[in-house]
């Protein structure tokens, strides 16, 4: 059967009308066709929305040839999982959806987690990676569907429920794969964006992660203990981290029920924060910021000889023998917050911690830096009267630019005239050098956590906070989520929300592939030459890359699998299909396993 456009005059007009015709073969062996259907005149098909939806039933309908081949990759797992979490039926059954629609929000939004996780790379051209990917073999999508416009539209409709969305799929996650939530790690990354926007309210100009001021968005991360980030939410690139995480603690709340700890940075370190935080119910663990007076009272109320050795050794020193770890102390003391007219006083518990290798690390920089110093300073006092130093304005100028405020106090600098010539003069001031060594590796870890508590298992929580870290790095460097170009605020909101839930996705592959192995087990053939690895995101995916399909005469084949890939699919309890499955698959809209 084929479509066909016929035109017929009438009354002076001519019309075009579209036909469902067949091809047979007639009794002396010709081929004739014949009109199974009159489907409608064609400007009225398209002026309802009715000619596009057919145009997208063929496509839907329509077998490629046989030989065809088409890559499975990293699909057969990402299929389960956007399976399992019911994305498809949880965006669309919160969306309204035209009449003359023919893809729904819910197909994009799978659609643009699968490129994410099986093909990263920016937002262009979806359909041309869907039609050499297993997309319509697995996930019932055609690719010729997938236009730009149409994923512009689907990003726009989603940007407006999105939040609520993340929520439900994070709540699915918990309830259907058991994520434990009660701990969350959070924190802030940035996302690079191309392009000006001048008058967007979500990209601004903002302190990136490398120190400098860039175009971006903010995106807040909520990771759970195993490195699943259950919580993740775009925000304005200027925006402050404590109006952001503050602004997210309801929802943390909704997602993860009563007597959620959260571990977050040392934004959120100030007493005035640390009680609104207590206030709402949360409890924490956040290190404290210097302006809020810790190393004074640690000199003043515990010293160094009320810290005790620590049981805690970081995961990249396991292997080392025990004389060249990093050795912890730590003290347990509370720490009162004042009343004031809205609020009573707060206690809290505060972990002072002293690193060795923290502490050596401060130290020579603090040496290098009083180096640099006094070797500038000498460049000056050699180029005393020259061209660039007539003066001693201009000396003391250059001398305030030296002496930066890390090294501030440390080094006694005097500019003077003698005999009519300028002279500079510097000397370190070893008392001041000596009580900022005393300093040297300290820090404080805050909480309202209640019971028996020790030092030690302050640190060990607050510890855990590299999860976040390394989930920050797979979704600009594995996710590619960089750099993104977009129309406006609502498709960027939207596509980084999105993101948010494939990184949930990735989270979920990970751990629950290392659920199944086995607590510190390798899998054997992960990295090149056949070597075992401890399973991450990253290399269970690039496992996959590779696999495709065929069509043939008898059905759809499947590559063979590897070793590899044949135990990952036990491990998560994925069936690969066979050819009899493949097709009922294909013709089921991508049910296989």
């Amino acid at each position: 059967m084929f479509v066909k456009e016929t035109k017929v005059k009438r009354a002076g007009r001519e019309y075009s009308y579209v036909q469902l015709v067949e091809g047979y073969r007639d009794e002396n062996g010709k081929v004739r066709h014949r009109v199974v259907a009159n489907l409608g005149r064609k400007d009225v098909l398209k002026d309802s929305g009715q000619l596009e939806a057919l145009a997208g039933s063929f496509a839907r309908l329509d077998p490629p040839m046989a030989g065809t081949r088409r890559s499975v990759g990293p699909l057969l797992l990402v299929e389960r999982f956007l399976r399992e979490l019911a994305v498809k039926d949880t965006v669309d059954g919160a969306l309204p959806r035209s009449a003359r629609s023919i893809v729904s929000v819910g197909e994009v939004v799978c659609a643009l987690v699968a490129s994410r996780l099986c093909s990263p790379s920016p937002l262009y051209d979806i359909a041309g990676w869907a039609s050499g990917a297993a997309v319509h073999e697995l996930l019932g999508i055609p690719p010729a569907l997938l236009n730009d416009d149409r994923l512009g539209r689907a990003l726009e409709c989603f940007a407006v429920y999105a939040e609520d969305l993340r929520s439900r799929v994070a709540a699915r996650a918990i309830e259907t794969f058991g994520v434990s939530a009660g701990r969350l790690h959070v924190d802030l990354t940035t996302v690079g964006v191309c392009g000006a926007y001048e008058h967007s309210a979500l990209i601004a100009k903002g302190w990136a992660s490398d120190r400098r001021v860039a175009r971006q968005v903010r995106t807040l991360q909520a990771c759970t203990p195993d490195g699943t980030v259950i919580y993740s939410r775009p925000d304005p690139g200027n925006a402050a981290e404590l109006t952001l995480v503050g602004a997210s603690l309801e929802r943390l709340l909704a997602v993860s029920g009563p007597g959620l700890l959260i571990v977050c940075d040392s934004a959120m370190g100030q007493p005035k924060t640390m009680r609104e935080i207590d206030h709402a119910g949360v409890r924490f663990i956040v290190p404290l910021r210097a302006s809020a007076g810790f190393r004074e009272r640690f000199l003043a109320e515990v010293g160094h000889d009320a810290l005790r050795r620590v049981r805690y050794v970081p995961q990249r020193e396991q292997k080392l023998p025990s004389q060249r770890r990093t050795v912890f102390k730590g003290a347990l003391r509370d720490w009162e917050i004042p009343a004031n007219d809205t609020h009573p006083s707060l206690t809290l518990r505060v972990a002072y911690i002293h690193s060795s290798e923290e502490a050596a690390q401060v130290a020579d920089a603090r040496e290098r830096a009083l180096r640099k110093a006094e070797d500038a300073l000498e460049r000056v006092r050699n180029g005393l009267g020259g061209r660039y130093y007539k003066t001693r304005e201009q000396v003391e100028r250059r001398v305030g630019q030296i002496i930066g405020v890390n090294i501030a106090g440390l080094i006694d600098v005097a500019v003077s005239t003698r005999k009519g010539k300028l002279t500079l003069a510097w000397e370190r001031n070893q008392d001041a050098i000596t009580t900022a060594a005393s300093f040297d590796g300290i820090y404080a870890l805050a909480t309202n956590l209640p019971g028996r508590l020790t030092a030690g298992q302050v640190l060990r929580l607050y510890k855990a906070q590299q999860i976040v870290e390394r989930r920050h790095r797979d979704l600009k460097q594995t996710l590619k989520v960089r750099p993104i170009f977009l129309h406006n605020d609502d498709r960027v909101y939207a596509l980084l929300s999105i993101v948010g839930i494939s990184l949930l996705i990735f989270g979920l592959i990970e751990t629950q592939t290392r659920a199944a192995l086995g607590p510190e087990q390798q899998l054997p053939g992960l990295l090149p030459e056949g070597r075992a690895a401890r399973p991450t995101g990253r290399n269970i995916l690039a496992a996959f890359q590779g696999l495709g399909l065929t069509y043939t005469q008898t059905g759809i084949q499947l590559d063979p699998l590897t070793d590899t890939q044949q135990h990952i699919l036990e491990l998560l309890g994925i069936q690969p299909p066979r050819p009899s499955q493949a097709d009922h698959a294909l013709t089921n809209c991508g049910k296989w396993g």
